[in-house]
């Protein structure tokens, strides 16, 4: 699906994107950036049901929430670089200033960038349009 993308030109979305969001503001912040840019996006609330969903169609980006879902989050981290078929899906992070701790702990267990949750809501779009590709 065709796109522009602040001036770049268009932009094919050959797959979309899944979240481990259970912050429903900041998964309807998602779901509706990425269709804004004709990205499909899914929102799932347990781990499990978003690496089943991933193993059928392998998104473009998988952005987890490290506040309310560090747990299922960290297993999302180790099962997509764990398997062949999903080592690639980047997946970035999202975290409170109060847990930011978990900055250094989640880029090492797989995340390309962990952001803090005001600047998250600055660069979603450019993210989702760097990813959706």
């Amino acid at each position: 699906m065709d796109r522009e993308v602040l001036g770049r030109g268009p932009v094919k979305a050959r797959r979309g994107l899944y979240a481990l969001v259970r912050d429903m503001a900041a998964a309807s912040r998602i779901v509706k950036s990425a269709g804004a840019l004709h990205v499909a996006a899914q929102n799932f609330d347990r781990a499990q049901t978003l690496l089943d969903h991933a193993r059928k169609e392998k998104p473009c980006l998988v952005i987890v929430d490290l506040e309310t879902c560090e747990v299922e989050a960290f297993q999302v981290l180790k099962e997509l670089r764990e398997s062949a078929d999903l080592k690639g899906v980047p997946v970035v992070g999202v975290v409170t200033q109060a847990k930011s701790m978990l900055k250094p702990e989640a880029e090492k267990a797989g995340c390309l960038r962990v952001y803090l949750k005001t600047e998250f809501g600055r660069v979603l779009p450019d993210l989702i349009a760097r990813y959706a590709v």
